[in-house]
Formats: structure tokens, sequence, C-alpha cells
């Protein structure tokens, strides 16, 4: 077996299906138990965007933008701007005048996106490192100065507060250099889908991987301007991260699914 995400067969999807019907925070919760106390935010994308990558707005969940608008006073222009860059993200759908659903998840949607990451983000990688100067360098010596301090906590549990941000810092840090910004662009974006599926399985014990060694293998790789062995490096790191996410949705200890989507966020 070599690890890789695969669709289930028919029996494994239904076990699918009931772990999806059976996790712990389900859409209808959400709506129940949603903290609109925050202030006022700068950015109606971005923080639609945190509240589905951490998962607190859950997959399948329905968003009334009219709704947000009003309680915070935001001009309806701005959610409606951020459906839109929501939808080309990946991260949300239209769902009727004025409401956004966010975007679902499965197995077959982690496998493909998962192949897709590795191979964009892969030569972006390639090309980084045949391009990159000397401001490149010390740009990747930076963020992984500032992710390895981070690192050690994971054994403790959930990411520490600043790591989710130091870890996509310096994935980006490591591409910085490549001159197809239309590649870094698309790159970004499938980067920002993988986080949503590996947010979503935080709830799994990572103690037997080694994340603080695969990142300093990273830095290394590439400052070594070894492009075969840092793109092998970043494809096994990836999928690492893909197959603990696919286990937690197979056995249902992740968070944030149901079967039930219809009840909307208001």
């Amino acid at each position: 077996m070599d690890g890789r995400v695969k669709p289930g067969h028919d029996d494994e999807g239904e076990r699918l299906h009931q772990n999806l019907a059976n996790s712990r925070l389900r859409p209808m919760e959400i709506a129940d138990s949603f903290d609109f106390d925050d202030a006022s935010p700068q950015s109606a994308a971005e923080w639609i965007e945190n509240q589905i990558l951490s998962g607190r707005l859950a997959p399948g969940t329905r968003v009334e933008l009219r709704m947000l608008s009003a309680r915070y006073q935001m001009a309806a222009s701005e959610w409606t701007e951020a459906l839109a860059r929501l939808s080309l993200a990946g991260l949300a759908v239209p769902a009727g005048d004025q409401a956004l659903r966010v975007a679902p998840v499965s197995l077959a949607d982690l496998e493909d996106l998962t192949s897709t990451r590795i191979l964009i983000e892969g030569a972006a990688l390639r090309a980084a490192i045949g391009a990159g100067n000397a401001a490149w360098e010390d740009g990747i010596r930076t963020a992984y100065a500032q992710l390895a301090e981070l690192d050690p906590l994971l054994a403790q549990g959930a990411p520490p507060p600043g790591w989710e941000d130091a870890n996509r810092i310096f994935h980006q840090a490591l591409t910085a250099a490549c001159p197809a910004r239309r590649l870094l662009h698309f790159a970004g974006q499938l980067y920002l889908q993988h986080e949503r599926y590996r947010r979503l399985s935080t709830a799994r014990p990572h103690s037997l991987r080694d994340v603080a060694g695969e990142h300093r293998a990273l830095h290394e790789a590439a400052l070594a301007r070894d492009a075969d062995r840092a793109e092998r490096l970043l494809a096994d790191h990836i999928q690492r991260t893909a197959t603990i996410a696919a286990e937690g949705i197979r056995d249902g200890s992740w968070f944030g699914q149901s079967g039930d989507h219809s009840r909307p966020l208001r």
C-alpha cells in the first residue's frame, strides 16, 4: 500500500456517509452557537475565509450575506465581492440570491486536490530553485526560523497560535522566486483548499509524524539548490497531510460535516 488517498468502494462509501452524519460539529449546531460578537471585520472576504478555514463555518453550511451585511453594517457589495473571491478560491459556491454555501468536502475531492497541488507547487518550487537569488534564500531562512520555533509545539495537540501563518509563509517563501506569476497564484489557491482539509482533521493525533523534520529537510534541500530532492520532499509532505485528513474523514474523527445541510446560518 502506498498510502495515497483513494476513493472508497460501496461499503466504504456507506461507512463514510454514516461518519459524516455522526460528526461532532454540524451546520445546525454552528447556527446555534456561532459568535457574532467579534469586532467588525475589515474585509468581508478575509473574515468569511477565516471562518471556513478554521472550521467554524462547516462544509455545506449556508450563509445569508444580507444577514451578515446588516449585523456588521458593511455594504452588501462587499459581501458579494467576498462570494466571488471565495468561489474563485474554491472555498464556497453561490446558494441563491445573496447567499453562499461553504464548499463540501469528500475523499474524491481531496485526492484530486492533493495530486494537483503536488504538481503545481512542485513545479513552482523547482522553478524558484532555478531562479532564486540571495534575497530568496534569506526569505526562506527567515520564514523557516519562525516556523521552527513553533513546530515542536505541534506534539502538544492543536497547532499553537501563529503556526498557521508561519506555515503558510514558509511555503510561500519556498516558491517566491518562481517567475511564473500565474503558477504561483494557482499554487496559493490550492494551498488554501488543502489547508481547510488539514485543519478539519486537527483532532487526529499526529505523534507519529515528524513535521518539524519535514520542514527542516525542505528548507535544507531548497537552500542546497537540490531541485529533485526538494520536489520529492514537498510531494511526500503534502501527501502525508492528505493521508491524515482522509483517515479523519473515513473514521469520523474530524469535525465540521453533516449529512443535513438544509438549515442556513442566520
